[in-house]
């Protein structure tokens, strides 16, 4: 066990040096020794780091998504072909996660993906490398970024396929207008139309393996989440909480931190504050709202607690919330459609006396933060077996205090099943 522990945290790229206890001369020449003997070798690492809810990298060109059903929507659909090109539907399709995508909307990642033939990734030629190492895909492409055109690259693909007058599924949620007009012009003959739709469909229905990451996700993400509350002082300022929760994220094995609402005390009534100055005080409340990315994949969770004692009428705000969120995970069974926890939901918030005037009770998660279905009035969805949700119970006062729980609830043919527990909170944590 000490040979394991030892190489097991020089296994990790960001630990350059490990703390030894010892009681004699011999345990620490056997430290040395174990130490010399070099990492684990990464199968028995990622066993241990899964033992403890971390996450280990998956390489990128082993297939996560349900490209089965991505394919039986191609046979019985409309489209030829269609073209993947937001940064959730590429890694989706290609099997590869592109960052700078996510950051620099003209670096146009396209998955051209025929109904009959083999798909191609295009890129631009300072990913291509790295591109052609981590997809599944065979067939990759590069322009070079400034000097030629994607979309011009994108047309001879699709004319190379036989595709000069077919049907062509794209995103246009997420291609720019210039783009668009630009695709009209090189493919004059084709008819363009949405595939997001059946993109939002095929993904609503996760694999074992993306339930795998987004369930260790969010229980690293918890974990880190109660390592930051546990050791949240008045006095603190709110950025520097921020900044320790992201590195607490982080530490077992998200990519980055995806989004940070840590506030503090009147703060806590706002949604999506950037951080302040403002510090701790004795008593405050400190809400949570926050993720990472992990495999490419988001973790969302939210919680509360106050750094002292709570007031008789925060314990009963929470008390009352809380019921809100439990009841309304109870309605999540197969067969129920999205909408109809939503209506009930709303129900529960007048039987708890908690006003509420907000669009959704939660979401779908995965490579977005706010995936289909939506527990909202709109969506009329059958929740079914391996979907997996966001489920946010929140009140807020702004400039006062709010108060969030969020779980990870994935649907099975049982019954909801709530991921994050590791904080309890049917009550309201008094730190």
């Amino acid at each position: 066990m000490p040979e394991a522990s030892i190489r097991f945290a020089l296994s990790n790229p960001g630990v350059p040096t490990v703390l030894v206890g010892y009681s004699d001369i011999d345990h620490l020449e056997k430290s040395v020794q174990y130490a010399s003997r070099g990492v684990l070798p990464s199968d028995a690492a990622c066993s241990i780091a899964r033992n403890l809810g971390w996450i280990c990298e998956i390489t990128m060109n082993e297939i996560l998504g349900n490209l089965d059903s991505l394919r039986s929507a191609m046979d019985t659909g409309e489209f030829d072909a269609i073209i993947a090109m937001s940064p959730e539907n590429v890694p989706y399709t290609s099997g590869v996660g592109i960052w700078s995508q996510k950051v620099i909307r003209d670096r146009l990642a396209l998955v051209v993906w025929p109904r009959e033939g083999d798909p191609t990734l295009i890129v631009a030629t300072n990913e291509e490398g790295y591109v052609k190492e981590k997809s599944w895909i065979s067939d990759v492409r590069g322009y070079r970024q400034h000097a030629d055109s994607p979309i011009k690259l994108l047309s001879d693909v699709l004319q190379e396929k036989g595709l000069s007058s077919g049907r062509i599924g794209f995103e246009p949620a997420y291609l720019t207008t210039d783009y668009y007009l630009e695709l009209l012009e090189t493919m004059p003959e084709a008819e363009f139309k949405s595939c997001e739709p059946m993109l939002q469909r095929v993904r609503m229905i996760k694999t074992d393996i993306e339930i795998d990451i987004l369930s260790r996700g969010a229980m690293a993400t918890e974990r880190a989440l109660m390592a930051t509350y546990s050791t949240s002082r008045p006095g603190e300022k709110e950025r520097d909480l921020v900044a320790r929760l992201g590195a607490n994220i982080m530490q077992p094995g998200a990519e980055l931190p995806s989004f940070l609402f840590f506030t503090v005390g009147p703060n806590s009534g706002y949604a999506h504050p950037d951080p302040t100055d403002i510090e701790l005080q004795p008593n405050d409340i400190l809400k949570a709202d926050c993720g990472g990315w992990f495999n490419g994949y988001f973790s969302d969770i939210g919680r509360t607690v106050v750094v002292g004692k709570a007031t008789d009428e925060q314990h009963s705000i929470y008390n009352r919330l809380a019921e809100v969120h439990r009841k309304t995970i109870a309605t999540m069974q197969c067969g129920v459609n999205a909408n109809e926890v939503y209506r009930q939901n709303v129900e529960f918030y007048k039987e708890a006396d908690i006003e509420f005037s907000l669009p959704f009770a939660g979401h779908g998660l995965g490579l977005y933060i706010h995936e289909m279905p939506m527990l909202a009035a709109y969506d009329d969805t059958p929740l079914a077996p391996n979907m997996v949700f966001a489920v946010e119970t929140r009140v807020r006062w702004p400039g006062v205090q709010g108060f969030h729980i969020e779980d990870l609830v994935v649907i099975r043919e049982e019954g909801p099943e709530i991921i994050t527990t590791f904080m309890d909170t049917s009550r309201l944590l008094e730190l």
